[in-house]
C-alpha cells in the first residue's frame, strides 16, 4: 500500500518512482532510520482506499548526536489527485502538528532542508533534500496554514558532456602545490549517518604535497537510484568547504573543476548540487563553472 499511494501523491522526476513490489525500497531508505516512529507517519483513508499519507520527524540537536525534539520537520504531505479540495491535507497537516506538539515541538518546520532532514534524502529532491518545492502545490497551502518560507535552495546541474579547464592564473601554483585525495567519507555524527543511511559518499580533498594538510574538500554522492527515473548517470555533491584562512585563493573553484574532468572521464553525465539562493559565494562559483538552475525548494517554518 505504502508504495502505491507514494507513487499516486508524490508523482514528479524529482520523486523516486517505487516500482511494483518493490515495498523494500521504502522500507530499506525510510522506515529502517533509527528514529523513525510509526506516530510520525499518518495515513488518510476514503473508506478503505488509501488517499493521502504524511510524514513527521525531528531536527538533530546542535552536535548531531540526538533528536532536537523542539523543532519538528513534516518532511512529507500528499494527496492523491482526485482527493484534493476536500480537507484531507489540511487533517493530515492538523495530525502531524498534533504529533510534534505532543512530543515536545515548539517550532514547527516543513520541507526537508539539511541538517533538518530527517527523512526522504535519497528518494526525493536529487542530490539533496531541498524542501518542497516550487513544482509542488504546498507553498500556497502551507502559508494560508500560517507557515512562512525561511529558505529557498536552489537546484542546479552541470552537463559533463563538454568540460574543460576554465582559465585562472591560480591554476598553475594550485597544481604545483596540491594534489587531489579521495577516500569513503565517514558522517560526522550519529543524526547525520542515519540520514544517509546505505548510501555511500567520496570525499576529494585538496592536499598539501608538503605539509598534508587539506583545506578544502567536497563530497559527492552517486545518485544510483535516480538514474532509472532521469535516464541519465548523475552525481550529487553533499558539501563543498574551504577553510576560512584559505579562501578566496581559488582552492573551491580548481577543486571543482578537476572534479568535473575527473567525472566526465567516469562516463557520467551530470553533477547536481543544491544551494541556499542567499550564498553569494557559492552561486558564483557554480554559474562561473557552467550549472545552470533547474529548479527551486523552500523550508518553512512556524512557531506554535
Amino acid at each position: 500500500m505504502l508504495a502505491e499511494l507514494w507513487n499516486a501523491c508524490l508523482a514528479g522526476p524529482r520523486t523516486l518512482t517505487i516500482p511494483p513490489r518493490a515495498n523494500v525500497l521504502l522500507e530499506h531508505f525510510l522506515l529502517s532510520k533509527p528514529y523513525f516512529d510509526p506516530a510520525g507517519l499518518t495515513f488518510a483513508l476514503d473508506d478503505d482506499r488509501p488517499v493521502g499519507l504524511a510524514l513527521a520527524g525531528f531536527a538533530p540537536n546542535a552536535n548531531g548526536s540526538d533528536l532536537d525534539r523542539s523543532r519538528g520537520v513534516l518532511c512529507l504531505l500528499g494527496v492523491v489527485p482526485d482527493s484534493r479540495g476536500k480537507g484531507i491535507g489540511s487533517e493530515l497537516l492538523r495530525r502531524s502538528e498534533d504529533y510534534l506538539r505532543q512530543h515536545g515541538a515548539r517550532e514547527l518546520l516543513a520541507g526537508p532542508v539539511p541538517p533538518n532532514n530527517p527523512f526522504l534524502f535519497g528518494l526525493y529532491g536529487g542530490a539533496n533534500t531541498p524542501g518542497f518545492l516550487d513544482s509542488s502545490p504546498l507553498r500556497a497551502f502551507l502559508e494560508k496554514r500560517g507557515y512562512q518560507a525561511n529558505c529557498e535552495i536552489g537546484i542546479f546541474q552541470r552537463n559533463l558532456d563538454r568540460v574543460s579547464n576554465p582559465p585562472d592564473p591560480r591554476f598553475n601554483d594550485l597544481r604545483q602545490n596540491y594534489d587531489i585525495v579521495y577516500s569513503p567519507c565517514t558522517p560526522v555524527s550519529w543524526y547525520s549517518e542515519a540520514v544517509l543511511g546505505p548510501f555511500e559518499s567520496i570525499e576529494f580533498r585538496l592536499q598539501h604535497k608538503q605539509t598534508r594538510k587539506c583545506p578544502a574538500r567536497c563530497v559527492l554522492w552517486e545518485m544510483d537510484l535516480f538514474r532509472f527515473s532521469w535516464q541519465r548517470a548523475c552525481v550529487g555533491m553533499l558539501h563543498l568547504e574551504v577553510d576560512p584562512d584559505s579562501r578566496r585563493q581559488g582552492m573551491s573553484r580548481f577543486l571543482l573543476s578537476q572534479l568535473l574532468l575527473y567525472l566526465q572521464r567516469q562516463s557520467l553525465n551530470v553533477l547536481e548540487a543544491q544551494l541556499p539562493l542567499d550564498n553569494t559565494a557559492g552561486l558564483n562559483l557554480l554559474r562561473g563553472l557552467g550549472f545552470e538552475q533547474v529548479d527551486l525548494g523552500r523550508g518553512f517554518r512556524r512557531f506554535v
